[in-house]
């Protein structure tokens, strides 16, 4: 008896679902996870993942960054204006919240402003995993992210993560991000790192290292990266 096409199809999907990675959406042979060292901070981080980014992505960041830190997690969405556990987390007054985003009001992360406003408070860090556009899009779209301080540091180095076009020279990777600001609050005395954070740098390169080895096998070409990831 012939199947119908939709039925066929199915178990196919539900085999290639069971063999994702929960944690970075990529196959369980080309997973991504094992390049981390997760650590434990002093910062908190909420990572908001665009829903584009947490459905297709498979070259993106953010979710080794989670899985990176030990005191972080993901919510996905676009309007967090009514999200429950973020504004929970926003309104825990044992943490200073801020938005990692650049901008004129971007207080410096190394500045005496920042320390001042963070007090003896631990910082709870945002940070929106999208597209330049997307970013933009679900923060205009969120009230809640709109009324927190930004904060930002100094850009001195272009990304590291050759993998993806940037918008920008000096745009970085969620993971890049991070590593940025947490080596920054090192310096400030907010972190004791021993150099922890260096594992996110270490992780980024690998990941970078596996994609372009899988570019050049010609005996791998489901692995080749494409031009929109290039």
């Amino acid at each position: 008896m012939n199947l119908p096409l939709a039925t066929q199809q199915k178990p196919a999907l539900e085999l290639r679902q069971r063999d994702l990675c929960t944690e970075c959406n990529r196959s369980r042979v080309t997973c991504f996870c094992k390049y981390t060292r997760p650590f434990v901070t002093n910062t908190r981080f909420i990572i908001l993942m665009h829903p584009r980014e947490f459905k297709r992505q498979r070259t993106g960041t953010g979710r080794v960054t989670k899985k990176s830190l030990f005191n972080s997690e993901i919510f996905v969405g676009v309007d967090f204006t009514r999200h429950e556990e973020l504004n929970r987390a926003l309104s825990d007054k044992s943490y200073f919240p801020v938005l990692l985003f650049p901008g004129a009001t971007a207080l410096p992360a190394g500045s005496e402003a920042f320390r001042a406003a963070k007090g003896a408070r631990h910082a709870l860090v945002v940070i929106l995993d999208a597209t330049w556009a997307s970013a933009r899009k679900m923060l205009n779209s969120s009230s809640n992210l709109q009324q927190l301080p930004r904060v930002s540091f100094e850009l001195k180095d272009p990304s590291r993560f050759v993998i993806k076009r940037q918008p920008a020279e000096l745009c970085l990777s969620t993971i890049e991000a991070v590593y940025r600001l947490l080596d920054v609050f090192g310096h400030q005395g907010f972190e004791r790192l021993e150099g922890r954070h260096l594992a996110l740098m270490e992780t980024l390169d690998a990941i970078v290292q596996f994609q372009l080895d899988c570019a050049a096998d010609p005996s791998l070409p489901s692995h080749r990266l494409n031009s929109k990831q290039m």
